[in-house]
Formats: C-alpha cells, structure tokens, sequence
C-alpha cells in the first residue's frame, strides 16, 4: 500500500518502472478510478496517511505487541484518522455511482478496521481497571 500511495505525491519520472506498473495494475484489476485519476482531494489524504498514519500504526503495533499502557490512545488516533479518510473515499466512490463491487469490497474492510480500533481505544480492556485501581496512591491518614 505504500508504495500505491506513495506514487501520489512523487512526480511519475522518479517512480521506479516496476512500481508504476504495480500501482496500474491495481487500478486497472480493481477500478480504482481515485489511484488511476488522483483527484486532489485524495492525494490530500494519501499525504495524510503517509506522514501520520503510516508511523501511528508502527508505533501502535509496537504498543500492542509490548503491551503498553498507550496502545489504546494510538489505537483511538488511528481508528479515527483512518475513519475520516475512509469516509470521504467512500462516500465518493458511493456517491459516484462509478465504483464497482470489487472496488468497494477493497475499501469497506479499512472502514471495518477503523472502528474496530475506535473501539479498541474506547473500551477499557478485562483486567485493566482492577489494575489501574491498585496501583493508586492510598489516601494519608490525618493524626491530630
């Protein structure tokens, strides 16, 4: 996916052959339109993904593989930025009346998978509360 996305904001003579033919491809088996024709607004949410997204969803994979406490606040940012992209893409490629079935059953999962990582960063994980709760500083006493 990046090196799709990526041949959004490069100039097409400093994009490898073989990865020009790769992005032409997709767009051709799946009727991309939004890779093939790169309207602006894509290529807006193509830098959005690549300058922010791409590194949060790195970090967060580490967070949830390591389990750190911060998994679930760069869960919630990715599910919400991915959201976003995801519901101007679909809402062009529904309101367009141009995406065919296959195309929107390439987008529809990254929609899936956004909200599932909204949840993730909303609801308190088993356990994790009875942990939070221990670990809190008992209050002192007062002497007279």
């Amino acid at each position: 996916a990046p090196l799709i996305d990526a041949q959004a904001l490069v100039p097409a003579r400093l994009v490898p052959a073989p990865v020009a033919e790769l992005r032409r491809r997709y767009a051709a088996e799946f009727g991309d339109y939004l890779v093939a024709e790169l309207p602006l607004f894509f290529r807006g949410l193509v830098l959005v993904e690549i300058a922010f997204l791409w590194p949060l969803s790195l970090a967060n994979l580490y967070g949830v593989l390591a389990g750190r406490r911060w998994a679930s606040t760069t869960s919630l940012m990715a599910g919400v930025s991915s959201a976003t992209s995801m519901a101007a893409i679909l809402a062009e490629l529904l309101g367009s009346g141009r995406a065919s079935d296959k195309l929107l059953q390439m987008y529809v999962p990254f929609m899936v998978f956004a909200l599932c990582a909204i949840l993730r960063g909303l609801l308190p994980r088993p356990g994790r509360a009875v942990a939070a709760a221990s670990h809190a500083p008992s209050a002192r006493k007062k002497r007279a």
